[in-house]
């Protein structure tokens, strides 16, 4: 007897066939930004996330990120992205974790996320040693 599939509240079902158009939907809604200091430095991280609005829920997609100086950001951990999407293969059926995992990753890297971390960096002044180039190049 197959088994049921129990779904957070919110979640969303995306095929995977239909990453590419999804990445092209999703948008900005939020970054945080976080300050440490440790050892004389101060540090500057976050989280960003993405979402893409139905007309009767939200998928979204979110994930930590780190600065690395030079107007550079890059993910804290490119296989930690946080979501309510439930991906499904071309049988309709959910993906095992490590592909999703994977495929959740391969979005992220399709989305241009470092701008508007960038630009939230810029907008909080957070380190007047943070410069962020005039013109940005997509990853």
């Amino acid at each position: 007897m197959p088994t049921l599939i129990q779904l957070p509240e919110g979640s969303v079902c995306w095929p995977v066939a239909a990453l590419s158009s999804a990445a092209q939907d999703v948008r900005h809604a939020q970054t945080h930004v976080h300050r440490t200091r440790g050892g004389g430095e101060c540090r500057l991280s976050g989280s960003t996330r993405w979402e893409r609005h139905y007309a009767d829920s939200c998928a979204w997609v979110e994930w930590d990120w780190v600065s690395m100086g030079d107007g550079a950001v890059a993910q804290a951990d490119p296989l930690n992205v946080r979501s309510n999407v439930l991906l499904l293969d071309e049988r309709g059926r959910p993906l095992l974790s490590s592909r999703r995992r994977a495929t959740l990753a391969t979005l992220v890297y399709l989305l241009p996320w470092q701008g508007p971390v960038l630009d939230k960096l810029r907008a909080c002044d957070l380190s007047p040693r943070l410069e962020v180039p005039a013109e940005r190049l997509a990853a």
